[in-house]
């Protein structure tokens, strides 16, 4: 399963479609897994008289649901779940991500894909990330603050000697199809036989490590989430050394961390991320005021929708679980709100908050309460 990532944010953004089923949904890791599958076929019938009250026939509606129906019944996907699950669907278009935290039922059928409940995957305040790093065991475990997951990228190693393997295999091969006499050839076969032995141990974990540090930075690229250290004190120490994510925090999780599940993992590190997230929070505010006085706050969602277009957005404040219905023309610049929800309405405060991420805005998913000056949404401009 892929992490959904800015990339996927984009794609399913700038794909225009006539008609997009956007579903979420909370799910099961255990227990009574009977409940997914019940409660997806019930959305699934929401959906389906939401495409036929748009003016879908009958027939186009049901195979643009097809895919969808077809996991009702795939027992292998239900007990692979994280704690929440969000589907997309179109006529030419079916993709899912499993989400490491629980959101509400919704069933939205409009021209673009609803991504509002993905907020906290990209929020300054929403999700964080653990690495567990031991010579045993390589671990990615994806966090929100009561949830968490545990990844399976395929650009990290799974352990040091899955590395060591690696290479070996490609030196011995280097030096086997290369020259038979030389320095070459003897330098590789003096390392592997010879090497002094603390030197050469060092050697290995630094070759892992940024081994490590190259999967992460794939994974992890574009984004600006904390990312914890678990391990004892000499490994994590020796990772930052090589480390290169610029989101790395000091605090970590100490201690072997390879017997701990992703929820114990979750626990022992919020309180120090949980600190983190107050602080940036704290100066997002405090920049708010700053620019306000200055004319640089916008708080009308018509102008934020324009201002994050034109990537002139720094900071945006969103209230979570609200929804603006009304409609947007980026060609002509036109955005009308409308008091409730019409035929072919798309949720502009969605459109506001994916262009404020995509042209590297900082955005703050917060209750309605929080927000400055008791706004639905509130943006800090660059200019």
């Amino acid at each position: 399963m892929r992490l959904f990532g800015r990339s996927e944010l984009r794609t399913l953004l700038d794909r225009q479609e006539n008609t997009a089923v956007s579903i979420y949904m909370p799910t099961q890791r255990t227990g009574d897994l009977e409940q997914g599958p019940i409660r997806l076929r019930n959305l699934l019938r929401v959906a389906e008289e939401k495409l036929l009250a748009a003016g879908l026939r009958h027939p186009d509606a049901a195979h643009l649901l097809e895919q969808g129906k077809r996991l009702i019944d795939d027992n292998l996907f239900w007990h692979h779940q994280a704690d929440g699950l969000a589907i997309f669907m179109s006529a030419d278009r079916f993709s899912y991500f499993r989400l490491p935290y629980r959101m509400e039922e919704t069933v939205v059928v409009s021209p673009r894909f609803h991504v509002s409940p993905l907020l906290p995957l990209f929020a300054n305040d929403g999700i964080f990330y653990i690495l567990c790093l031991s010579q045993n065991k390589v671990r990615l475990i994806q966090c929100s603050r009561d949830g968490a997951r545990e990844l399976t990228p395929d650009v990290l190693p799974e352990s040091m000697a899955d590395v060591l393997q690696y290479d070996e295999f490609s030196e011995n091969l280097q030096f086997r199809s290369g020259p038979s006499q030389g320095a070459a050839g003897k330098s590789n076969a003096m390392y592997h036989g010879h090497g002094e032995g603390k030197d050469v141990e060092k050697d290995n974990i630094v070759r892992f490590l940024r081994e490590v540090d190259h999967g992460i930075n794939d994974v992890l690229k574009n984004e600006q989430l904390p990312l914890v250290l678990a391990g004892v004190e000499f490994m994590r120490a020796a990772y930052r050394e090589v480390n290169s994510y610029a989101h790395l925090l000091s605090e970590a999780v100490d201690g072997n961390p390879d017997e701990l599940s992703p929820q114990q993992l979750q626990r022992k590190a919020w309180p120090f991320v949980e600190k983190y997230f107050v602080r940036e929070r704290e100066t997002a505010v405090m920049r708010f005021g700053e620019g306000s006085a200055r004319g640089l706050t916008q708080t009308r969602l018509e102008d934020i929708v324009l201002s994050a277009l034109d990537g002139r957005v720094a900071v945006l404040f969103v209230g979570l679980g609200i929804q603006r219905w009304g409609c947007f023309s980026p060609e002509d610049r036109h955005v009308e709100v409308h008091q409730d929800f019409q035929p072919g309405d798309e949720d502009l405060s969605d459109i506001a908050v994916v262009h404020a991420l995509l042209t590297g805005a900082a955005v703050h998913v917060v209750p309605p309460a929080e927000l400055p000056n008791g706004e639905e949404i509130a943006a800090l401009l660059r200019y």
